[in-house]
This record gives structure tokens, C-alpha cells and sequence, in this order.
């Protein structure tokens, strides 16, 4: 009976921490603290403060927590569709794409953009 009781302990405790995993998308930033990323993000690729690979890195982290957010938060925006949009492609953003992008994020973005 106690080895019983101890399977089923350790089974539920690993189902627990699989929801806890599957569930660690929803621990977005707030909407505010993603779209400054985003903007910060933007202006680093257009300023081209560091490497390609650097460039591409942060702006990718920052469009898919922005996209994060705006799931989370419910929030509906030109800007979080481009995000959403952007986060979900496979390949990989080329420096003309990720200037492009830059721009149109923070003309989105509006204020933010100016506001640091």
C-alpha cells in the first residue's frame, strides 16, 4: 500500500510540473515593459549597436515577448499583430528585414519610441 501511495505521489508531482512548463508562456511581461523592449530593440538594430547576430537575437526576443504580452493581455494592435506575425515565421529575419521592421515598430509604437 505505501509503495502504491509513493507511485502515485511522484506521478502527480510530475504532472504538476508539466502543466507548470507548458504553462510558462503565459508568464509574459507586462504589455508596457514588452513594447519598451520592443522599441529598444528596434532602435539597437537601427543604430546597428552590435553584431548581425546580436542585432537579430534581441530584436527576436523582443518581437515574441511583445506578441506574448498582447496574447496574454488580450490587447488587439497593428503592432502586436506584426509581432505575433514576425514570432511565428521559421526563418530567420535578414538585416534589410529587421531595419524594416525596426521602423515599422516603432512608428507603431508610437510615443514609446520617443519616451526613453
Amino acid at each position: 500500500m505505501h509503495r502504491f501511495l509513493l507511485l502515485l505521489i511522484v506521478g502527480m508531482a510530475g504532472m504538476a510540473s508539466s502543466v507548470a512548463a507548458s504553462q510558462s508562456w503565459k508568464r509574459a511581461l507586462p504589455l508596457t515593459v514588452a513594447s519598451q523592449e520592443a522599441v529598444n530593440a528596434a532602435n539597437a538594430v537601427i543604430t546597428q549597436s552590435g553584431s548581425e547576430e546580436c542585432l537579430r537575437g534581441k530584436l527576436s526576443n523582443a518581437i515574441v515577448r511583445l506578441s506574448n504580452s498582447c496574447d496574454v493581455s488580450g490587447h488587439s494592435s497593428t503592432a502586436c499583430e506584426l509581432a505575433s506575425e514576425i514570432a511565428g515565421q521559421e526563418s530567420e529575419l535578414s538585416m534589410g528585414e529587421m531595419l524594416a521592421t525596426s521602423e515599422t515598430l516603432l512608428d507603431l509604437l508610437g510615443d514609446q519610441a520617443t519616451s526613453h
